[in-house]
């Protein structure tokens, strides 16, 4: 048996299933996820890794279900918990749809749309996504994500020193709290169908804090993808409408971290590119306020 077939027995047997593997999805750089099928014949999406303990996969079990109740596209979990070797799991409905990857001028409003849907639906989580935003700034997170990008050397101390020099124009920033947040908020994790939001997935990350993170997030996309002026310019303004340039620019900062350290990994021919366009992002941040 392969690991991915042994876990997927243990994960049967505790919940009363067979199921079958039938492969990986091909998407998914920082997680597994498999297409499975049950004795019936019903699909379902099985999602497993190693770095979530057992009390945090209750709370997110149950931040789904109340996210979902609140009429949040997020796809059901149907069984969730940890295995006897310490894997996290869960296994959830199939959203239909495709990715909404790129982003252009007309889906910008239908992923505005579920951005909106998560202000005060702050779920019963410990995470705190507005606290984490402060420490991968202030370079305190526990993955360095700061001083991963100076140490990239002379370009990276470059791009640390713009988005600082951005953040010192304002006093303390205060960040709204009471949303959910998604953690993760890129068009590959938004699937679209018929026109619509058809489901929002890989939600392991969820927390609590302000949706502003997730707006940073898909901006941050947006502007490192190139998707054009028409898409940046919308998200860009729906997201100053949510707290004003202050939060926006502190979160911008934080996945602006995050994703230089990422493409690094996984793009690496791609990180100047990547760069001269979060440069270009901390302009846009910087003409707009304070």
């Amino acid at each position: 048996m392969s690991v991915v077939e042994e876990l997927v027995a243990e994960v049967g047997s505790a919940h009363g299933r067979r199921l079958t593997v039938r492969g990986r999805y091909p998407s998914g750089r920082q997680g597994g996820a498999w297409s499975v099928v049950d004795g019936d014949g019903a699909a379902a999406v099985l999602k497993w890794g190693r770095d979530l303990p057992a009390p945090r996969m209750r709370e997110l079990a149950g931040a789904v279900a109340s996210a979902r109740a609140a009429g949040y596209p997020t796809p059901a979990w149907l069984a969730s918990g940890v295995t006897s070797g310490g894997s996290w799991y869960c296994l959830q409905d199939v959203a239909p749809g495709v990715p909404s990857t790129p982003l252009t001028p007309a889906t910008v409003p239908l992923l505005v749309e579920v951005l909106e849907r998560q202000a005060g639906l702050a779920p019963d989580l410990t995470f705190d996504w507005n606290e984490q935003v402060r420490a991968m700034v202030s370079g305190a997170d526990g993955d360095g994500h700061k001083r991963a990008v100076r140490a990239l050397g002379p370009e990276g101390r470059a791009l640390v020193e713009r988005y600082d020099d951005l953040l010192a124009a304002y006093d303390r920033v205060e960040l709204p709290a009471g949303d959910l947040v998604h953690g993760d908020f890129n068009t590959c994790n938004v699937l679209l169908d018929g026109g619509t939001v058809s489901g929002v997935i890989d939600v392991m990350a969820l927390g609590v804090g302000s949706r502003v993170v997730d707006y940073a997030c898909l901006l941050r996309e947006a502007y490192v993808e190139g998707y054009g002026d028409g898409v940046t310019r919308r998200l860009h303004e729906a997201a100053a409408v949510v707290a004003g340039p202050a939060p926006l620019a502190l979160c911008v900062a934080a996945t602006a971290f995050f994703i230089v350290g990422f493409k690094r990994r996984h793009e690496p021919d791609a990180l100047p590119r990547v760069l001269t366009r979060l440069h270009h992002l901390a302009d846009a941040l910087g003409e707009a306020g304070p």
